[in-house]
């Protein structure tokens, strides 16, 4: 058996477990109505799970890595990948949504509203750091079938008879992936909603091909700017991250800049000595200078395949589907008005190809800010494919709710949204 189709199977068995869970819970109310609700959270919204020993080596077991107290030692460094692969074929699986209590729960509240609201929840635990269109697929061919095959049996309904796809953040994308897929599991899906995803990209991700991840970076002495840059530009997950390809601006510029609230009116990122558009897809030269670091991992075949799912994510649904299909996105507020504290624009300067990452300053800065959740633009939640009427904008207080882009699945006006949808 390949790696990939033995780390399915590992990934299977995991929920599988959880289905049985979703059963259990399932035989505890019998409400007049049922509804099915499957979460997709966000990036690095999942716990994450590392086999201690490598394919083969069975039987396997598993430590939890993200997020739990190894990721204080280096464990995130665990993570790496090489393609597909992981890094020392060593099985790295999901296992339901993150959870580091007391600090960090930011699915819980919201799982214990679906119960309140006696809806059949299941968490869809996905690999953030893969491919997201294979997570689609395997969702679609491999854990739908069983999930539908196992409720049916067991409980004598079908969980998919009104089942609602919510993603938040990176989970709306792969839900978009989803849909992309068509066939019988997607006409099936009664409603699919996007909180908070970055469908037209977002700044965060480009910084971290040069400098890693600051806050991982302040958690352990094991971590520097060089291994994180390393372990972030070996996932292929996050290529699909980085804000929209010229292409894709060119093709939506004037339904992004008709938005009547939050417009997109020129491209986001910039030449810092030209002003001419920086495509992140598109990486160029200058003279002996580059875009992007050389010496660190940075990979343009992940950039390349990165850029065709985002393309897809893009793409306007079906009308059938585009029916179903809504968007929720987040403008945060201070004392009833709106401000300007997501980063909207950047500009990116020119590096050396040996750029170190400890100690050259990177060349990307932020220029500008603009509406959104405190990551995502509000520009940027949202299809301009999608109906208007199913487009929905929900506002917050940022010292007063703690609205942020993390949490919107705990606010209470998201889940309002949400229930509205759901009716």
């Amino acid at each position: 058996m390949s790696y990939v189709a033995d780390r399915d199977k590992q990934q299977l068995a995991q929920l599988d477990e959880q289905i049985s869970q979703f059963i259990a819970r399932y035989r505890q109310h019998r409400p007049a109505r049922r509804k099915t609700v499957i979460l997709f959270p966000g990036g690095m919204g999942s716990s994450i799970k590392w086999a201690t020993t490598s394919q083969g080596n069975t039987p396997y077991f598993y430590n939890l890595i993200w997020l739990d107290c190894p990721i204080l030692t280096g464990g995130a460094l665990l993570l790496k990948m090489k393609g597909d692969d992981d890094a020392g074929r060593h099985f790295v699986i999901a296992d339901g949504c993150v959870r580091f209590p007391p600090v960090l729960t930011p699915y819980d509240d919201f799982l214990s509203w679906c119960t309140a609201r006696k809806f059949d929840w299941f968490v869809f635990g996905w690999d953030w750091r893969r491919d997201p269109e294979l997570v689609a697929r395997f969702f679609l061919k491999s854990f739908v079938p069983k999930f539908r095959q196992r409720v049916s049996a067991e409980c004598g309904a079908d969980p998919f008879a009104d089942v609602t796809l919510i993603g938040h953040s990176f989970g709306g994308m792969v839900v978009k992936l989803v849909l992309n897929q068509g066939g019988s599991h997607v006409a099936a899906v009664r409603r699919a909603i996007s909180v908070g995803s970055p469908f037209y990209g977002y700044a965060g991700q480009l910084n971290r091909y040069f400098k890693g991840d600051p806050d991982l970076d302040r958690l352990s002495w094991s971590y520097d700017p060089r291994n994180l840059t390393q372990l972030i530009s070996s996932l292929p997950g996050p290529y699909t991250l980085l804000y929209l390809d010229q292409a894709t601006f060119q093709r939506d510029q004037a339904a992004l800049a008709a938005d009547p609230s939050y417009p997109l009116l020129r491209y986001p990122v910039r030449d810092r000595d030209t002003g001419a558009i920086a495509d992140p897809y598109n990486p160029q030269k200058s003279g002996t200078q580059v875009r992007y670091p050389e010496n660190w991992g940075f990979s343009h075949v992940a950039l390349d395949r990165g850029e065709a799912i985002y393309r897809k994510v893009a793409l306007p649904l079906g009308a059938a589907t585009n029916s179903k299909y809504y968007n929720i996105r987040g403008v945060q507020q201070r004392n009833g008005w709106t401000v300007d504290e997501t980063t909207h624009e950047q500009t990116w300067g020119w590096i050396d190809p040996a750029f170190d990452p400890n100690s050259d300053p990177s060349p990307i800065v932020d220029y500008s800010y603009c509406p959104g959740d405190g990551v995502i633009p509000a520009w940027s939640a949202r299809l301009v494919s999608t109906p208007a009427a199913n487009v929905r904008t929900v506002t917050g207080d940022i010292d007063q709710d703690g609205f942020e882009h993390m949490d919107l699945m705990l606010s209470p006006q998201i889940r309002a949204q949400i229930l509205t949808i759901m009716q």
